[in-house]
């Protein structure tokens, strides 16, 4: 209990504090709780200015067989939460959506997947893709993650390294918040997750806020899609230009 407290207490200063400051008080959460470098052990190739996207792994023994369990797993998810109010009743929570029909929605439940950074349950996974259509919102993928520091064999120990691509989001400089919405999201934007500066100088030098790794590694499963393995031709997450 008196952990909990201090915790409690060490947070609501952080908060203060933050929101006393220049930046967003979400920014200031993702600089708190992301990675201090995006160097890893994890070979890894990046993927435009803000992506960091895990490189094939040799095959070995019995990969197939556990890639098929985890897809089956991921179907058994989306069966289950094919109605997003159910996904919502257990705590799912959306993740910024902007409500334009095609968009990709994150549903996380956050008690999940903190607990996903120790074990992953394939049947109860921490987040839930939705594409909104018009007919609503459609369960299409089931999102497993793992820590930001994990090494190659960590993460093949979730999703075989072999099949499954894992990517993190990196190189991240957050701007002020006064920021016109215009310089801080979308493609054209300055700063943000889509922006054009990707080096610490730049984003020291235009007076913003540098995250080397946002979030840890996450790897996105579509059971009845092609890929089903989500890889190299992911783009950064569309309704990240809600955040504001």
């Amino acid at each position: 209990m008196i952990k909990f407290i201090t915790r409690a207490l060490t947070l609501c200063g952080f908060l203060t504090v933050a929101m006393a400051q220049e930046f967003p008080l979400w920014e200031h959460l993702l600089s708190h709780y992301g990675g201090m470098t995006d160097a890893t052990p994890v070979p890894s190739m990046k993927m435009g200015n803000h992506m960091q996207m895990s490189l094939k792994g040799k095959p070995q023994p019995g990969d197939e067989q556990r890639a098929q369990e985890i897809v089956a797993a991921a179907r058994e998810v989306l069966a289950r939460y094919a109605d997003v109010n159910v996904a919502l009743h257990d705590g799912y929570k959306p993740f910024y959506p902007t409500g334009r029909i095609g968009e990709e929605v994150h549903y996380t439940n956050y008690r999940f997947a903190r607990r996903e950074q120790r074990q992953v349950d394939y049947r109860q996974p921490g987040s839930i893709l939705y594409r909104r259509t018009p007919e609503g919102m459609k369960a299409v993928g089931v999102m497993y993650t793992a820590p930001r520091d994990s090494t190659p064999e960590q993460l093949n120990g979730v999703a075989p390294l072999s099949i499954a691509t894992w990517h993190r989001h990196v190189d991240f400089c957050g701007g002020p918040r006064t920021l016109p919405p215009g310089e801080q999201f979308g493609p054209g934007a300055q700063f943000g997750p889509q922006g054009s500066i990707q080096t610490e100088d730049a984003c020291i030098a235009a007076h913003g806020l540098w995250i080397p790794v946002v979030f840890g590694w996450m790897t996105h499963v579509y059971p009845d899609e092609k890929p089903t393995w989500a890889g190299m031709d992911m783009q950064m997450e569309s309704n990240t230009e809600a955040l504001r």
